[in-house]
């Protein structure tokens, strides 16, 4: 079996999941606008029953599908926010690999 190089970008299964969520909610989410539920906003999920994106708990997973989300809906600069990431302890290997994704 081939090992990998110690710079290699992998992420855990949870970490690819929160890539994978962020992929799937990238048309219908706020992209990390996480605001207190207005009067109408829970209005209108007791008629639909439409939820808003609920972040995620663990706040490196949230960091991940927010920055999936908004590189894709934005096309923000990939330095400005891999930041986050990097500051949550993710190489800036794991944040160009994430960002390949978006490339077609």
């Amino acid at each position: 079996m081939a090992t990998l190089p110690a710079d290699a970008p992998t992420l855990s299964k949870l970490e690819w999941q929160a890539v994978a969520i962020g992929l799937r909610e990238v048309d219908g989410c706020g992209c990390g606008s996480i605001e207190p539920p207005s009067r109408f906003r829970r209005l209108w999920t007791t008629l639909t029953g439409a939820e808003a994106v609920r972040p995620l708990a663990d706040p490196r997973l949230e960091a991940l599908r927010r920055f999936v989300c908004r590189l894709r809906r934005s096309g923000e600069d990939v330095e400005k926010l891999g930041q986050e990431l990097i500051a949550l302890g993710y190489s800036r290997n794991q944040v160009s690999a994430i960002a390949a994704l978006d490339r077609p």
